[in-house]
């Protein structure tokens, strides 16, 4: 498992609160957020992931490079009192590279994690403007994944977001994932 330095993007919209995955979107993704951050810190040691939202007043990074599951579980917390508004996911995106681009260890590798569990709206369902962001991000080997779920995702956006990914991480070492 390579050296990695990974920001999790989770989605704190208006659209969480859907009762589709037991008790909610959100705590299914949280749940999935702690099982990630576990496996990334325990397949290497240098490893860190931070944490940050996309939705509400505007994205937000909570939590830096960390190893500490306890900072993690309590941005999770956070997080919860501020589900609402609409997932900006090209401005998410745009703050997490600049996040990972001051972490300190300059030799981890560079990932994004975004869950997205709302429709792709604004800038976010423009496929020109995504692949564009897209290149920007392979041009600066940061590697991106998207775990898509529950019912607000269309067929369409899917599409977008799989163009997105291929674009992305064509030369990058490691397996692009879209879920």
């Amino acid at each position: 498992m390579p050296l990695e330095a990974t920001l999790i993007i989770v989605d704190n919209s208006e659209y969480m609160r859907n009762g589709d995955y037991q008790p909610n979107r959100f705590q299914a993704q949280s749940d999935a957020v702690t099982t990630l951050f576990q496996t990334k810190v325990d397949s290497n040691p240098e490893n860190t992931v931070g944490f940050m939202t996309m939705a509400g007043k505007g994205p937000e990074v909570l939590v830096t490079h960390t190893k500490d599951l306890g900072q993690i579980l309590g941005a999770i917390h956070a997080s919860q009192d501020k589900i609402g508004g609409v997932a900006d996911i090209p401005t998410a995106i745009a703050v997490a590279q600049l996040a990972l681009k001051h972490r300190s260890n300059k030799n981890l590798r560079q990932r994004i994690v975004v869950f997205v569990g709302s429709p792709l709206e604004g800038q976010g369902a423009d496929e020109k403007y995504m692949v564009r962001l897209a290149k920007k991000l392979k041009k600066n080997n940061v590697a991106i994944d998207f775990i898509a779920f529950g019912d607000g995702i269309e067929e369409g956006e899917h599409s977008i977001l799989k163009t997105f990914v291929d674009n992305a991480n064509s030369a990058i070492t490691g397996e692009p994932s879209f879920a």
